[in-house]
């Protein structure tokens, strides 16, 4: 009997807390929401819509996924919008590009998480990935190694080439 209430309190409390955890996500995903839209102009809503669309996850609640960044004038020649994601243990990045038709009128127009040889924009133990636009390209660098405190990053470009963004570079590049 003592074990059976004993289970009963553990199951009880697993699920208070699945769904106090399930709250901390609205709330997360509301604060980032408002601190993108005072740093871009954009209002909230918008923000709520552009991280939506450019999520994996059915329902919002269970979505894990956080803002990185929102680039507004690195593809702005072509009217587009580069929203960097990241979820995952090892903070993996979605970059997502969105075509701005008004001031809260976006359509998707092109996603990657990962680049050719298949393994992820991801942080690493000793440094993180990072995604820019600048000057109508998509950079993203992303470490690959740590040799005696000098990290090697892979540099990925992206470029318009009149249809879609497609890889136009890659190198590898030492930083300290």
């Amino acid at each position: 009997m003592f074990a059976m209430r004993s289970r009963a309190i553990v199951v009880c409390l697993f699920l208070l807390s699945l769904f106090t955890f399930a709250q901390n996500w609205k709330q997360v995903h509301k604060t980032d929401e408002e601190r993108w839209a005072k740093a871009t102009g954009l209002d909230p809503y918008t923000i709520h819509k552009l991280w939506r669309s450019a999520s994996k996850v059915p329902d919002e609640k269970d979505d894990a996924s956080r803002i990185a960044n929102i680039d507004l004038d690195g593809l702005a020649e072509r009217h587009d919008v580069l929203l960097v994601t990241y979820a995952g243990e090892q903070n993996c990045l979605t970059l997502t590009v969105f075509r701005q038709f008004s001031g809260n009128k976006f359509n998707k127009i092109w996603s990657a998480d990962r680049p050719p040889d298949g393994t992820g924009f991801c942080d690493s133990s000793f440094a993180g990935a990072k995604a820019e636009a600048d000057n109508g390209a998509i950079m993203v660098r992303v470490p690959r190694s740590n040799d005696n405190g000098v990290v090697t990053f892979a540099v990925y470009t992206y470029e318009w080439n009149g249809i879609t963004y497609r890889l136009a570079d890659q190198k590898k590049v030492q930083a300290q």
